[in-house]
């Protein structure tokens, strides 16, 4: 067997090519390292961006049916019942379960960007029925608002996750996905300090709830243009049968022109075999090739992975993190805080902060490790918050004053947690636990869980805290327990899975999960990816 080394001088950034290759009988074998990972980073924050809508409806939600003029405007004599605003809160998580579930069917039939831009309609619609109900004074105005805007977020909530994950590099996939939850915590903080600035700057105006609501046209607007920008999906692509276009996209991501090299031309051939398959799986989940009950039935232990994709949707929701994050004001100002708003802000500095360690923990340690690690230390945060709360708040022997500052610090600590782990974790196990031919529905089904979840948070809490105050702690302290059983015993390591089949495999055969990682330690460490192409002219 000849063997060929060689490599080429760069020439800047963009061609960083490191190159051997051997001679294998029709073919090559030679190591491929991407030629632009700040490239590959900047498209795939594109293709994240619409995670943003989401996190600014958390971060402005919870503030502003606790606005006095909101109050004013829609409550009876200046105060709203429970039930009101459980459902303005949990209408939005509604509309996001059937976005999710049914209308992000249409990406398979008309693209991921198409969807995005539809969903961006939807939102527009849905911001405008809110704003307008400022003329009519009804509650249930902003309620079919919020609906609508749930319709649109449910609908980016599963394509966005899929178009990253097929657009992204196999190495960078987890901490690329991971973007999507970035963005939504920005959204969560850039919405807790708009509400305290409209708060500080409008208190008692109508205004002071029009604005946040208002300024999702600004979203809609940025992230149409980013839409333009965005590559579609080349799996996509194929499932069309459009090749050509799939080939172009794939160059445009990998930075490869028609006119380098050989290996490089090869690189690309090689992806598009890659994705051929998946294409051809997503084209059947899109027709009749693909039933439901396949997604249930269907091998390897499509029915468990479904089971798992739901399960740990769920159990992200409750972790508990979206009862800060909705009812943090409230909660808050029962502490005996002036100010809540502020501690939202603090709240959602340290879940936009503390993400960025998620984009490095996700592929440093892998998708179990970090699962597991969030849920002992939320339960533990969780534990110290609630006995806080329920036994020394408003006792005498405690300085109340030092009970809710510390119920904060754990609190703090606790958002820590479940931004490196639960938060963006969940949706990269989601995104790589499904093959193609059943991705669409599994991973709706999946986040449609989490949306259904997170509705009946919304809407059960006021009642909840009403009755049993702090210790509803203990409920998603029981709910943390059981997610580290179910993530350790059933859930695989897919860090370094590169297609569908070694994900497949996982499943296929009994494998301790704690071996089961789809590459070597020293092929998820390289900045290489091995690649044969066979019955390629050169």
């Amino acid at each position: 067997m000849s063997s060929i080394k060689g490599g080429k001088t760069p020439t800047n950034s963009q061609e960083n090519i490191s190159l051997q290759e051997e001679g294998e009988g029709e073919g090559y074998t030679f190591s491929k390292t991407y030629k632009s990972l700040k490239w590959i980073i900047f498209l795939n924050i594109l293709c994240a961006f619409p995670g943003f809508a989401f996190g600014w409806d958390v971060g402005t939600a919870g503030g502003i049916v606790n606005f006095d003029s909101f109050k004013a405007k829609f409550g009876s004599n200046g105060e709203f019942n429970p039930w009101v605003v459980g459902f303005i809160i949990a209408g939005f998580n509604a509309g996001c379960a059937f976005g999710g579930l049914f209308l992000s069917k249409g990406a398979d039939y008309w693209g991921r960007r198409f969807m995005i831009f539809v969903s961006m309609v939807i939102l527009t619609i849905g911001t405008l029925i809110q704003v307008s109900a400022t003329a009519s004074g009804k509650w249930y105005q902003i309620l079919i608002g919020r609906i609508f805007n749930g319709l649109a977020v449910g609908i980016t909530s599963v394509v966005t996750p899929m178009l990253v994950s097929e657009s992204a590099v196999a190495k960078y996939r987890g901490g690329l996905v991971v973007f999507y939850q970035l963005f939504i915590t920005l959204g969560i903080l850039i919405g807790n300090v708009t509400n305290f600035l409209t708060k500080l700057t409008l208190n008692g105006q109508d205004g002071e709830w029009i604005v946040p609501i208002a300024l999702n046209f600004l979203w809609v607007l940025i992230i149409s243009i980013t839409t333009i920008f965005m590559p579609e999906s080349a799996v996509y692509y194929l499932s069309k049968g459009e090749t050509e276009k799939a080939k172009q996209v794939t160059r445009k991501v990998h930075c490869i022109k028609e006119e380098d090299s050989f290996e490089d031309k090869a690189y690309v051939e090689h992806l598009i075999s890659r994705r051929e398959n998946e294409a051809g799986e997503s084209k059947l989940s899109s027709g009749a090739g693909v039933k439901w009950t396949e997604c249930f039935t269907g091998t390897p232990r499509l029915g468990l992975r479904l089971a798992l994709g739901m399960s740990v949707m769920l159990f992200q929701q409750f972790s508990g993190a979206n009862y800060f994050f909705y009812y943090g004001t409230t909660l808050f100002r029962s502490v005996g805080l002036d100010d809540s708003y502020v501690t939202s802000i603090i709240l959602g500095a340290v879940n936009f902060v503390s993400t960025f360690a998620g984009i490095y923990f996700v592929e440093k340690f892998g998708r179990r490790a970090c699962l597991l690690a969030g849920s002992i230390g939320m339960l533990t945060c969780m534990l110290i918050y609630t006995c806080l709360g329920s036994f020394a708040l408003g006792n005498q022997n405690y300085n109340s004053a030092s009970v809710g500052g510390a119920m904060i610090a754990f609190t703090c600590i606790y958002i820590f947690f479940f931004a490196t782990t639960w938060g963006p974790v969940a949706f990269v196990v989601v995104s790589e636990l499904f093959p193609a031919r059943v991705k669409a529905i599994s991973m709706s089904l999946s986040i449609a869980m989490n949306w259904i979840s997170n509705f009946l948070i919304s809407l059960l809490t006021p009642f909840i805290i009403k009755a049993i105050g702090f210790k509803y702690g203990f409920i998603f302290a029981g709910f943390l327990f059981v997610s580290a059983i179910v993530v350790s015993i059933f859930l695989k390591e897919t860090k370094g899975c590169t297609t569908d089949e070694d994900v497949d495999r996982l499943y296929l055969r009994s494998i301790n999960t704690t071996e089961s990682t789809g590459l070597s330690g020293s092929d998820t460490q390289s900045t290489t990816e091995k690649v044969q192409i066979k019955n390629v002219a050169k």
